[in-house]
């Protein structure tokens, strides 16, 4: 099921995808206030567009004739490295960045200037900030990627062959 695939591309890009990604989160955690949250919007709207790129790339590396369906899978494949990375990059950020994370007590670093309504946790709120965006933000995101750019790439899908098992239904 899994032959074909360029695993080098793959992770190439998600490598790429998940820095991107956390290069706001590294300033967001830098000052860990409610009013910087919007870089971590940013950093999903950057991992849109190195996955939107690596639809590009991989449409162009077939000569402009990729099959849409295998450019959806080249995206999922991307976005599914990529959070995996991202998660483990915003990991190693939090436990560096936020001295006293694994402690008993309260970190040394806490978010300031959340709402009243947010419920306050152990770590004070930027560890289910950052965990919660880097997973979900990142999945819609690569999920609209998916499934808005490889059909508005490929230019004419009439001619787009079936496979014999799929022409049948």
């Amino acid at each position: 099921m899994l032959k074909g695939i360029h695993w080098k591309y793959y992770i190439k890009c998600a490598v790429i995808a998940a820095i991107l990604y956390c290069i706001p989160v590294f300033f967001f955690l830098r000052t860990t206030t409610w009013s910087q949250t919007w870089l971590l919007y940013l950093g999903n709207a950057l991992f849109m567009v190195a996955l939107v790129g690596t639809v590009i790339g991989f449409n162009r590396r077939r000569r402009g004739n990729a099959s849409s369906m295998s450019m959806v899978l080249a995206g999922v494949i991307t976005t599914i490295l990529g959070i995996i990375i991202s998660i483990a990059i915003c990991l190693l950020l939090l436990s560096v960045m936020i001295p006293g994370l694994y402690s008993a007590g309260t970190p040394d670093k806490v978010l300031s200037g959340e709402p009243v309504n947010s419920v306050p946790d152990r770590s004070r709120g930027p560890v289910y900030l950052v965990l919660f965006n880097a997973f979900m933000g990142n999945v819609s995101t690569g999920l609209f990627v998916c499934i808005i750019f490889p059909f508005t790439l490929k230019g004419d899908q009439t001619k787009e062959g079936a496979s014999p098992g799929q022409s049948k239904v």
